[in-house]
């Protein structure tokens, strides 16, 4: 009977004890997740990797948009000024994202403004479209995105190229200032965060040799597009740009502009130019019209379409695409 009865007391005792062992304690009943908003997707692609499963990261201009004339409603404000720390570009690519910034940091969240952070390509003559870049190559010892010595504390709205996604080493650059934000957020994440970007990085640096690879042997170095996104693809794979319109695709083109594009078709041999899916297709059918061009899709990468998304497609598969695009343009 004493026996049964110790048993009996064991047995309650190892019952309490379990009990108490899967409760949770009250530091971590208390601890809520990071949230993180970024700007746009082709950043947002890369926070996401990022940030794995230690933190919660969220898009905030909405997909199937053409960023340029994007603004918030008040709720994705709202849900902004609940974040732990926001994430853009900057430099007049998000004019909401400046003024959201200004306000958000006073409130005391964390704010990673990447153009401050890389060197940024100068914004000069392509308003008038006719802007040959030196031919080179991530190869050539000179390129190594100086891109003529500037600080950033200098970029005024226009003055710089901000399509900085296009550029697969600034990318691997962003990814690491991403990393950094993230371990400063959430200490004990600090190595999942590192392993992850160098996954990151990994990718770029892969995507940057598959597009140095193949669009090395070309008939030509010329591309006609929609609007002058495509700087540092044209800069990192000695290209010439032609675009219809400058930085912003709501621009509208003079007449002499659509001439000088007609004749720049007519002189390199140019059979196609290449619009961006979101843009809209007026000007570029006048041209591709005038000059007996084709039109190629192509995606500037700063957002997805509602069939990506349905596809599961992300900024990686975006920049595939555009280089099988970029191919066909350039006879590749």
């Amino acid at each position: 009977m004493k026996k049964i009865k110790i048993l009996l007391l064991v047995f309650i005792f190892a019952l309490t004890m379990l009990a108490f062992i899967s409760l949770p304690t009250a530091a971590e009943g208390d601890v809520e997740e990071v949230e993180v908003r970024v700007s746009i997707h082709p950043i947002y692609a890369m926070a996401e990797r990022i940030a794995g499963d230690r933190l919660q990261v969220e898009q905030v201009a909405p997909h199937g948009i053409e960023i340029h004339g994007f603004e918030p409603s008040p709720r994705q404000i709202a849900e902004l000024e609940g974040a732990d720390a926001f994430i853009f570009i900057g430099s007049g690519l998000e004019p909401w994202g400046e003024r959201a910034a200004e306000s958000l940091a006073h409130e005391g969240i964390e704010i990673l403004e990447l153009a401050e952070k890389v060197e940024l390509r100068p914004y000069g003559e392509e308003h008038d479209h006719d802007h040959d870049h030196d031919e080179h190559g991530h190869n050539n010892d000179e390129d190594d995105h100086d891109h003529d010595e500037h600080g950033h504390d200098d970029h005024e709205h226009g003055e710089y190229d901000t399509h900085i996604w296009l550029d697969f080493e600034i990318m691997q650059e962003t990814a690491a200032e991403i990393s950094n934000l993230f371990a400063s957020l959430d200490p004990e994440g600090e190595e999942i965060f590192q392993e992850n970007m160098e996954d990151v990085q990994e990718k770029l640096a892969s995507l940057d040799r598959t597009y140095q690879e193949e669009l090395a042997d070309r008939t030509h170095d010329d591309i006609i597009v929609s609007h002058a996104a495509f700087g540092y693809i044209a800069d990192n794979y000695g290209l010439n740009q032609h675009a219809v319109t400058g930085l912003s695709p709501h621009d509208e083109p003079s007449p002499r502009t659509v001439s000088e594009l007609i004749e720049t078709a007519s002189k390199t041999g140019v059979d196609y130019i290449l619009m961006e899916k979101l843009a809209s297709p007026e000007t570029v059918n006048v041209v591709a019209d005038e000059a007996g061009l084709e039109i190629l899709q192509i995606n500037p990468g700063h957002g997805l379409t509602e069939e990506d998304v349905e596809k599961g497609r992300d900024y990686f598969d975006i920049m595939h695409d555009n280089l099988e695009n970029l191919k066909k343009a350039l006879d590749a």
